[in-house]
């Protein structure tokens, strides 16, 4: 009965996992907006 103690710690590690990932691809699409916004005449 081990197993059932592993489903939600499971869950919730791909959950946490998935939204990391998300926020670096996030701040990394905002660091190269900021960096090409820099660059463009004005």
């Amino acid at each position: 009965m081990w197993w059932i103690r592993l489903v939600p710690v499971v869950f919730f590690a791909i959950t946490a996992f998935s939204l990391i990932s998300f926020q670096s691809i996030e701040i990394a699409h905002a660091f190269f907006d900021f960096i090409q916004d820099k660059h463009r005449i004005k």
